[in-house]
């Protein structure tokens, strides 16, 4: 048997890298993760160990190994948990400042995916040269504030690149954001050679056309990989309670220790050290707004 990390996927193939150049495509058993859900039985950056039966050219996935980390979303049918991208260490949240609109809820969802994977959460404010200094300035205070990364780029004027550069290096990064907001155009300029289709925003809707059908991985120098996924137009934490919510947004957990009651939703209950905090300005009306739109999507 040889060991290899799955790059990239189809509905019933796996493309592995064995260290040899090229990937070798591979199947599975019909037997292998019977018990698991198909959409997450093999994802992109799962370490496998395979075998070939010569003559055959298509090899076999035996084994996988255990995954450090997992972003999961929820499978197009809703019942079933789609593990996207395992064994990465930084979720890159690319959200554009505008073309399409910028929106505290997508990231907000994004970080709370993040965190309950496993992963480390980095915000990436990309099209910065499309917003005036102070709509750039705001969000960038607000994420900081809490305690997360904040990248300003801009493909345009070439800023923000090495910085973005630096982040990757040597890591293991997921680049994830609705579509259009220029995740292959970041590619496009850092790793030309990668040749990544590039795909213009709709000017009507300022929506994005998916220029990224399957998630890829692409090797990294200092042994590192990026993993570029589709457009998530619905990205929701899956098999979390909404009770549990409350422990992915970092500035609500001071606050709620004061809470009456031990159970609080931090939405309608009296007595609650999180509204008293938001009435205070120790927490924003933004992030606020999120947790109560994400909190009602896991009651439902």
């Amino acid at each position: 048997m040889q060991s290899g990390t799955i790059v990239r996927r189809t509905r019933s193939h796996y493309y592995v890298d064995l260290g040899e150049g090229s990937p070798r495509l591979c199947r599975i058993r019909s037997n292998l993760f019977h018990q698991e859900p198909r959409e997450s039985r093999i994802a992109v950056g799962d370490e496998v160990r395979v075998e070939f039966q010569p003559p055959h050219e298509t090899g076999w996935i035996l084994e996988r190994l255990p995954r450090r980390t997992e972003l999961t979303r929820r499978a197009a049918d809703r019942s079933e948990a789609q593990v996207l991208v395992s064994n990465a260490e930084t979720l890159i949240i690319v959200s554009a400042m505008k073309r399409p609109a910028f929106r505290y809820g997508v990231i907000d969802r994004l970080i709370a995916v993040g965190l309950q994977g496993g992963l480390t959460p980095v915000i990436l404010f990309n099209k910065s040269d499309l917003a005036e200094a102070e709509e750039l300035e705001i969000p960038t205070r607000l994420y900081r504030g809490i305690g997360y990364r904040v990248i300003q780029t801009s493909v345009v004027q070439n800023s923000g690149m090495e910085e973005l550069r630096e982040l990757l290096s040597g890591a293991k990064s997921v680049l994830c954001g609705h579509s259009g907001v220029g995740k292959s155009s970041l590619i496009q300029i850092l790793f030309p050679e990668w040749s990544i289709k590039v795909g213009e925003v709709k000017r009507k809707s300022g929506t994005g056309r998916h220029t990224t059908i399957l998630a890829n991985m692409y090797p990294l120098p200092g042994e590192g990989w990026l993993v570029d996924t589709p457009g998530v137009r619905e990205l929701m934490p899956f098999g979390m309670k909404p009770q549990e919510l409350g422990s992915y947004f970092e500035e609500f957990t001071e606050p709620s220790e004061t809470c009456r009651f031990k159970s609080c939703s931090h939405l309608r209950e009296p007595d609650c050290g999180v509204k008293q905090a938001l009435e205070d300005g120790q927490i924003t009306e933004e992030r606020y707004r999120s947790y109560g739109m994400i909190y009602d999507s896991l009651s439902s």
